[in-house]
């Protein structure tokens, strides 16, 4: 298994699309800032979308794919808004089909469709996205493979059909790995974990990582992996992902443990082991201070986490 799949797979990410959206007319919808580890995406498939985060604000079309890493609440608009005209929710409509809540705001000119979802990362899982913007525009219509997937989303959410809600999350999951793939190509990854994956030596050190986070891991040990030398690999490694590489592997093993407690059910004993830590009180200590909480109160307070709400206007 490669490192991306590795990533994803420890990770535990998983997708959701929550709203399909037709949208005309002077209209402004609002999105709070994301709970720890949530990670905001909207899919614009026609038209045009003003997106303003504090002060700056930029325009996307169709065939853009917005993430917002950070979960940064921000502000979708009409590009039509302006100082001389006021947003009104009178003409909004929404129903829930089934598998997404259907929003519409009828008006004058052209429409924006998108489909608005989330990926979830666990609140660790944000290291992978460190040192992104605050939002990360991808041109899908360069990207067939992601046109041909998004196309399914919309077909599927659009006019549901039996299993369609599971068959849209699942594509919704796959997606968020199509569009790692494509972020580890661009420069932005610098300074983020991604930037690891597009090295090829320190990708050999990660691979070795991600598939035995357990053995007893040194710099020395990761620097043979890579074929370099310890002092080249640890300056290496620090510059693309902006961490030192026994804090990586810390985070990696943490992410293990978290996705061993609440989607496996696993005994914070046996997680200790799987993690490379001599003793469970070893372990709950790194733990603690990695999440703030013991491995109990951890799964407790992820098994009942309440999803975030959208709020249109």
């Amino acid at each position: 298994m490669d490192s991306l799949s590795h990533l994803v797979r420890t990770l535990s990410v998983s997708g959701r699309v929550d709203l399909h959206c037709l949208l005309a007319g002077i209209w402004i919808a609002d999105q709070p800032k994301a709970a720890p580890g949530h990670v905001p995406y909207h899919v614009i498939f026609s038209g045009k979308v003003r997106v303003r985060i504090g002060s700056s604000a930029q325009e996307f079309e169709a065939g853009d794919i917005l993430i917002f890493p950070h979960g940064a609440g921000h502000v979708l608009e009409s590009v039509a808004l302006d100082a001389d005209n006021t947003p009104s929710n009178d003409s909004v409509q929404q129903y829930f089909n089934g598998v997404v809540t259907e929003i519409t705001h009828h008006g004058d000119g052209p429409t924006l469709e998108m489909l608005c979802g989330e990926f979830v990362l666990g609140e660790a899982g944000i290291w992978l996205l460190r040192a992104l913007p605050d939002v990360l525009p991808i041109r899908a219509k360069e990207r067939p493979s992601i046109l041909s997937l998004i196309g399914m989303m919309r077909d599927e959410s659009v006019e549901p059909k039996p299993g369609s809600a599971a068959v849209v999350n699942e594509l919704s999951t796959a997606l968020f790995t199509l569009l790692m793939r494509r972020v580890m190509t661009e420069k932005y990854v610098n300074g983020s974990v991604l930037a690891l994956l597009a090295d090829a030596r320190i990708s050999r050190a990660v691979d070795a990582v991600l598939q035995n986070p357990a053995q007893a891991w040194t710099v020395d040990a990761l620097a043979k992996q890579a074929h370099l030398s310890r002092a080249t690999f640890a300056r290496r490694f620090t510059q693309c992902s902006g961490m030192a590489p026994l804090e990586w592997v810390t985070q990696v093993r943490m992410e293990l443990a978290a996705r061993l407690l609440t989607h496996e059910g696993m005994a914070a004993n046996h997680v200790a082991e799987r993690c490379g830590y001599a003793s469970e009180a070893a372990f709950g200590r790194v733990f603690k201070k990695h999440y703030q909480v013991g491995p109990g109160a951890y799964r407790r307070s992820m098994l009942n986490k309440n999803k975030p709400d959208h709020s249109y206007a």
